[in-house]
This record gives structure tokens, sequence and C-alpha cells, in this order.
């Protein structure tokens, strides 16, 4: 029997009866040294003690699997087996070295434990008393560039979050960066739980905020649990000892009406005339923010900010591609009053800009496309050719009108600048390239996604740009 034993934080007074009874009755116990040095009260004198340092996690996993037949193996995890620990690893190796008789050849079973956001979170108060998310920063075996993705979207949405392995002696930036990130989407003033060494020798619990976390930077390690509140967080009880986040139970049943009235009128945007204003302002005020992170020039971030309110989505940042300045030189066809072809109607009709050409409906497409057999989107695209020669050609649904574009292109015909925005599975993605392969001024959304609304964010902010050279 192998068990995979989550010991919690390392107070023998926290681990489950479970836990207790699985090490009292092993043969074997294997585990990270420092884990082993947490329990090695409980283990019995019998048992054989087998231990390793940090990083040989696949040799310890591996060992455990092999030495399980005929005898009781405990695999010693910190916190909860499962959750950063050991259980997903053994259960993987397992898989892989008998996957059609992963049930047979190996028994096994997984020991939930206390996990460190559980122990940390019980000696700040109540801060995980909602939702919340949980985040590593250790990039040992997740890049950074993915940690630091999911740190934008965690902090842009209003749930508390909880970060896990901040630092270590030769991994520092990461918190600082994380600290960073968080300060750009939330206030000053947001709570900050900081539990070092939770239920364990020396333990220390901060609570400090936002702002004030860097002052702690000094001492956060691997030991260190950082909880991260949310608008609904914070600092109860005498002197604020108590970090809570409000479920809502308030809200309900009415006991906090005062306070919930007060802090509503706190947060209200006072300088909206409006309810819609109001949130039209806050909603750009959140796209910016969300784009600032990124690497692009000035009218660039215009544009891309322009898209993320359009779409209310953020992760198209990642396929968005300015490719050779094509926002100057868009603007300057605009100021020029040059024209600009589309491929549906419902682009056109966005369009704040008086030259907008779509052939789409046009008597001449419907002819077109049934003798070429093509669809009446690429028609379109063809009967503009002499159109959209130093113009603009904006496709923002159809992925054969940007194929036909692809194939104009090939053939010598130069729009001054392309917007190619088109959705679909087939041939939307591999149209989009072809167009950033040219020598041609593109402002692309890769891949399967894009949309009309990409599309007249895209041109419509390069006509504000114009408006301002």
């Amino acid at each position: 029997m192998l068990s995979i034993v989550g010991i919690g934080p390392g107070a023998l007074d926290l681990l489950t009866g479970r836990a207790k009874e699985r090490i009292a009755h092993a043969d074997i116990v294997i585990g990270n040294e420092r884990y082993i040095s947490l329990i090695k009260e409980i283990i019995p004198e019998r048992a054989e003690v087998i231990m390793s340092k940090m990083g040989n996690e696949v040799e310890r996993a591996r060992m455990a699997i092999d030495l399980s037949r005929g005898k009781n193996v405990v695999l010693v995890s910190g916190g909860d087996a499962g959750i950063y620990g050991m259980a997903g690893l053994v259960l993987e190796m397992v898989d892989h070295t008998v996957p059609e008789m992963i049930d047979h050849t190996v028994e096994l079973e997984i020991i939930p434990g206390i996990t460190a956001a559980s122990a940390s979170a019980a000696l700040l108060g109540a801060p995980l008393a909602n939702d919340f998310a949980v985040v590593s920063l250790s990039d040992l075996l997740v890049p950074w560039a993915e940690i630091e993705e999911k740190l934008v979207s965690l902090a842009m949405t209003d749930i508390v979050v909880v970060i896990y392995n901040p630092s270590s002696r030769t991994r520092k930036s990461q918190i600082e960066r994380a600290h960073q990130i968080f300060m750009k989407f939330r206030g000053d003033k947001t709570p900050v739980g900081i539990v070092r060494n939770a239920e364990r020798e020396g333990c220390e619990v901060n609570i400090t905020t936002l702002a004030e976390l860097p002052r702690f930077f000094g001492s956060i390690d691997m030991s260190t649990t950082i909880v991260i509140g949310s608008s609904m967080t914070e600092r109860l009880g005498r002197n604020g000892r108590w970090m809570v986040t409000r479920r809502g139970y308030n809200r309900k049943y009415g006991y906090d009406r005062k306070k919930d009235r007060e802090k509503r009128a706190e947060n209200r945007w006072a300088a909206s005339s409006s309810a819609s204003e109001a949130i039209w302002i806050r909603s750009k005020a959140i796209a910016e923010k969300i784009v600032s992170v990124c690497s692009f020039n000035n009218y660039e971030r215009r544009v891309a900010e322009r898209i993320v309110f359009a779409n209310a989505d953020p992760s198209l940042l990642r396929f968005l591609v300015f490719h050779l300045n094509p926002i100057e030189r868009g603007a300057a066809c605009i100021k020029a009053r040059k024209p600009v072809v589309t491929d549906i109607e419902m682009v056109r009709s966005g369009i704040k800009y008086e030259h907008v050409k779509c052939f789409v409906n046009d008597t001449r497409a419907w002819e077109l496309a049934r003798r070429e057999n093509i669809t009446r989107t690429a028609a379109g695209i063809r009967l503009a050719e002499n159109l959209m020669r130093d113009g603009i050609v904006v496709i923002g649904n159809s992925p054969s009108a940007c194929t036909e574009l692809a194939a104009l292109v090939r053939r010598g015909i130069k729009p001054a600048i392309i917007v190619a925005t088109p959705v679909g599975f087939v041939n939307a993605a591999e149209a989009k390239e072809e167009i950033l392969r040219s020598d041609i001024p593109a402002v692309v959304v890769r891949g399967v996604r894009g949309g009309t609304p990409s599309a007249v964010a895209i041109i419509n902010e390069i006509i504000e740009i114009s408006r301002e050279l």
C-alpha cells in the first residue's frame, strides 16, 4: 500500500487522524528531509526512513512506487498532497509506467492535509470566506511568462489571491513583479496578509496594505504565504487584528446596513453624471490598466485598449500584432480621405468615416460568386480591387475574404494598410499569417479569434488618431 500523506503545515496537532494512523503503521516513510523532521516524533522506530533534499521529487516518487509492492509505504507531502504536492506526480508516474493496470499494480491512496492557504487564513482571520484563487510564483516547472499572465488575470478579477512560493534565495524579482501587477488593478489600501512559517516554530503573522507590501520583501521566503484581499476584504476587530473577506451575509440579513451604505458612498463614481457614464469610465480605466503592461508604443496602446474595451477580453492581446507601423500609415490614409473597403456590411456600418465601401450585397458579387464558386464576401473583395490600391482594407469577419485579399496581394495589389481579424477554424489563421508575411502594414488578430468588434475598434481608433495629427 502506498499512502501519499499530506502532513499540513507541520504542527502535529493539525495532522488528521487518518494521516497519523497511516504513519503509525508504515513500514517505510519517504519524504523531503524538512517534512520528515516535522513528524519524526510520530514515526515508529521500526519504520525505515528515507530522506532526500528538495528537487528530488521524481526520485522520491519512483522509489515510493517501487517499494510499495508488499509493504506499507508513506510518502510525506507538506500541506495537502494534492495542492502543489506529491500526489499529482505519483499518479502521473504510475499512469505512465503501467497505464493499463493503474488500479491493480499499485494500491494507492491520498490522505488530505491542511494546505498553507487554510493554515495562513486561520491565523489572519477569515480572508478566504469568499471566492479565492491560489498561484505559485515558482518558475522551476512553469515558465514565468505563464505565471505573469495568470497574475494579470487574477489581479483584474475581484477575488482574494493567495500566493505560494513568493521568493527564495535565488529568486527575488517575481514577488516584486507580482506587486507591480496588483498595484495596477487594486487600491493602495487593499489588505494584505503575510504569514511566515505558518503553525511552525518561528511563525510570523502580519497584516498590511498592498502599498506597504514591499517593506516586507526582505523577510519573505519560500515558507511565506501572501494573501491579497479583494474589494470585500477588510480589517476588523480591535486595532484591525483580523483580515476578513465579507461573503454577503451583511447584505442579505441587514445587520450592518449603515456601514455598507458608507462603503458604497465612499466608492461611488461621484464624477459621473449617470450610471452608464460611470460604467463607461470605469471600463475604459480597466482596459487602460490591462494594456499598460504590454510593450506597445503610444498609438498601438490606444488601439489595443479599444480592442480590449470592445470585447471585454484581455486575452486578445496575446494575438494582437502591429506589422510595419500600421497605425501611422492608416492615419495618414484617413487624413488623405482614402477609401476603406470592408468584407461585410456590419463592419461597414460600424466605421465612423464617410468613405467606406462594401460590395458583398452588390449584384455583381452575387453573379461572380455563382460563376466562380466562391463566397460573396470573397467576390466583394475582388470587386474592390481598384479601390483598395493605396487605400485601407478591413476584414472583420470572413476568412474567405481574407484569403481572397491575400491572393490579390500576391498578384501585386497593395493596399496602404490591412486590418485583418476574421474568425473561424478553417483558413482564418492561415490567411492572416499570409498577410503578416507581406510587406504591407497590417493590424492582425492572429489565430482563429477576432471578429467584427475588433476590426471596427481598430479602424475607429485609427480614425481618432488621424484627427490629432
